[in-house]
């Protein structure tokens, strides 16, 4: 059986992550600092800047066909809004106002022209493979494959998400920020929940979901 299967199908597994503070600029994946050099001077994503964007996260992927949770050669980059009101009132699919980009893997930019001031840097560690809905004493940041865990049980959130095909993909809990990561709370001590469309083996083109808080 693959990791695939057991992460995306059967969802009896989930790869996880924590945060550890480090000023390391080759980490493969991180939250807080600068976003990768793939956004440097990119005009397609000039629209980020335009309209007020921060960077939040970037997640290097797993290679689900290797035989452990190696990282693979995509990565996930997440955006949110520098107000807070005004992904407040667009918290979910089909308007929900996180930008989320898949993208080759990338290191982390020199250039601060998305470093939120709300975060300080903090590297991830490598995927850890744990049996879904297994209780460990340490929560994690962010969870890919297996089930969600919900702060409002609410079908509604899942509505349109799945009449358009999309199934979960990644989870980003802030119950798993490490002391002094964060100056304030950027979903509400809450969660991000990605979707995705799942074809052969593949992701394509994750969103923003929904986003819950407590």
């Amino acid at each position: 059986m693959s990791a695939w299967t057991d992460l995306f199908e059967n969802r009896t597994h989930s790869l996880v992550m924590y945060p550890h503070s480090t000023d390391d600029y080759s980490s493969p994946s991180w939250m807080g600092g600068n976003a990768p050099a793939f956004f440097d001077d990119n005009t397609a994503f000039a629209f980020l800047r335009e309209q007020n964007y921060l960077f939040y996260l970037s997640v290097t992927l797993p290679d689900t066909n290797s035989k452990g949770p190696v990282p693979g050669q995509e990565m996930i980059s997440v955006f949110v809004p520098a107000e807070y009101e005004r992904y407040l009132e667009n918290n979910r699919y089909p308007t929900c106002d996180i930008q989320v980009f898949l993208h080759p893997a990338s290191p982390e930019s020199a250039l601060e022209t998305y470093s939120n001031p709300a975060l300080v840097k903090h590297s991830l560690t490598e995927w850890t493979w744990v049996e879904d809905g297994a209780v460990t004493d340490e929560p994690c940041l962010v969870r890919i494959g297996g089930t969600p865990r919900l702060i409002q049980q609410e079908d509604s959130y899942f509505t349109a998400l799945h009449q358009d095909g999309y199934e979960f993909f990644i989870q980003i809990d802030e119950e798993g920020y490490a002391d002094g990561m964060v100056e304030e709370y950027v979903f509400g001590y809450g969660a991000l929940y990605l979707f995705t469309n799942f074809d052969d083996g593949k992701w394509i083109d994750p969103i923003a979901g929904f986003w819950q808080y407590s």
